[in-house]
């Protein structure tokens, strides 16, 4: 807005110096002519100095309009304003305002703010000539964008999250609900027999049926169109990406404890079996880390002891990254740690009694009673189920002049394998 005043006074300022010119043009050409001319002449000269006197007034109204501009911006002494005159801030903004030279970051993130403060202190048509859009000049929700010569590098928070998908069996649906069959009963035979023996029937065994819901998760941000347009920068894939990593964060949390009421149900969900090793459907085992308050090295071999073999070879161990950072001080009975540190130099995968560690920040951290730690192949043990991917509907009707854009997800999940999983509590 302030450099299109400055072309503006540019444009009067030529144009003051070409009436000027006129004016003495004119005023040469009296010497020798006759009335008629000299008539005309002062009409030319009459007419020069009503549009000089016009452009200096308008002149006149757009210095004390960029007076204003600049007091707004960087807030100067007015009267009645017991706020002193920044110098160094006065001075570069005031460079920025008349010959368009970037200010420092600081200080373009200073007049940002400040300009939208105080409009009330001046008239409409003041602030109607300064007032910004509110939603582009308030920074946090989009106005950095605005800004001419900002670099495209972004700096962007690390939010941790705990990637089940990574390790969980996946499938997709076209339903609402996946039924699965439960076949978890052996077979009754009748006992070793004679030749001649009789044969009486044995019992069949039962099997049992597993419903997963899909649930559906959304998110419905906005942003206006002249933000969109303005910003110089990918604002709708921006959001789609924030938006999609959020509500995959979210997912991940419900997968480990979700409570299975509009969402999916998460492995530490479950109780535990009513006694140990004797396995119970619709629970899970959990075995004691053998401290009421801690890790022990003992239950963490305990923990993954308990897991049959069928099921060893895709096992994982889950726990959140603070608890592996006590696991790496736990020591077995013979003195010695129970992480190869060579192997955490070497490779960038974490190694635990020969399997891989995976950080899941959604898992409690270490205190009595937590579930602390996971162990088992999460392939059988846990299944997601997705009805469809991400789905975004760009809705610039319903708020204008907000574009919104509704995004949703349906997912379920539940514990497929009951004997897949076992849960490390700590207690003694």
């Amino acid at each position: 807005m302030s450099i299109e005043i400055l072309k503006k006074l540019d444009e009067f300022g030529t144009a003051v110096k070409a009436a000027q010119d006129r004016l003495d043009k004119t005023e040469d050409k009296l010497d020798g002519v006759d009335k008629e001319v000299i008539q005309k002449a002062a009409e030319e000269a009459a007419q020069s100095l009503q549009d000089i006197q016009d452009l200096k007034a308008k002149q006149t109204e757009l210095n004390k309009t960029l007076e204003l501009v600049e007091k707004q911006a960087f807030r100067t002494e007015t009267e009645g304003d017991d706020k002193s005159t920044d110098s160094e801030y006065f001075n570069k903004f005031s460079t920025f305002m008349r010959t368009g030279k970037k200010m420092d970051e600081e200080f373009e993130k200073k007049a940002a703010d400040l300009h939208v403060k105080s409009l009330k202190n001046y008239s409409n048509d003041a602030q109607d000539l300064i007032k910004k859009d509110l939603v582009s000049g308030i920074n946090p929700q989009g106005g950095y964008w605005v800004r001419p010569e900002r670099s495209s590098q972004m700096i962007t928070r690390i939010f941790e999250t705990s990637p089940v998908r990574q390790v969980a069996n996946i499938m997709t649906t076209t339903t609402n609900e996946v039924e699965m069959i439960i076949d978890d009963n052996e077979a009754a035979d009748g006992g070793w027999v004679g030749e001649t023996q009789t044969r009486p029937n044995t019992g069949t065994p039962d099997i049992g049926l597993l419903k997963i819901p899909v649930h559906e998760i959304f998110a419905q941000p906005k942003a206006t169109q002249k933000m969109i347009d303005d910003a110089g920068f990918d604002i709708e894939g921006w959001l789609a990406g924030k938006v999609q990593r959020k509500i995959s964060r979210s997912e991940n949390s419900a997968f480990v404890s979700g409570d299975g009421s509009q969402k999916p149900r998460g492995f530490l969900d479950y109780p535990a079996w009513a006694a140990a090793g004797v396995y119970e459907r619709n629970a899970i085992e959990q075995i004691a880390s053998g401290s009421a308050t801690a890790l022990t090295s003992d239950g963490l071999i305990d923990l993954q002891g308990s897991l049959i073999e069928e099921y060893q070879t895709n096992a994982v161990f889950m726990m959140k990254r603070g608890t592996f950072t006590e696991v790496v001080k736990l020591k077995d009975q013979n003195d010695n740690y129970l992480i190869n540190f060579a192997m955490l130099k070497e490779s960038t995968d974490k190694i635990l009694l020969g399997k891989n560690v995976i950080f899941a920040d959604d898992m409690p951290a270490v205190a009595g009673s937590a579930l602390s730690v996971v162990y088992g192949d999460f392939g059988v043990g846990y299944t997601i189920v997705d009805r469809f991917g991400f789905r975004v509907i760009r809705d610039e009707l319903t708020e204008k002049p907000f574009v919104l854009f509704y995004t949703t997800k349906r997912t379920g999940g539940a514990v497929t394998n009951f004997e897949g999983l076992k849960i490390q509590v700590v207690s003694v």
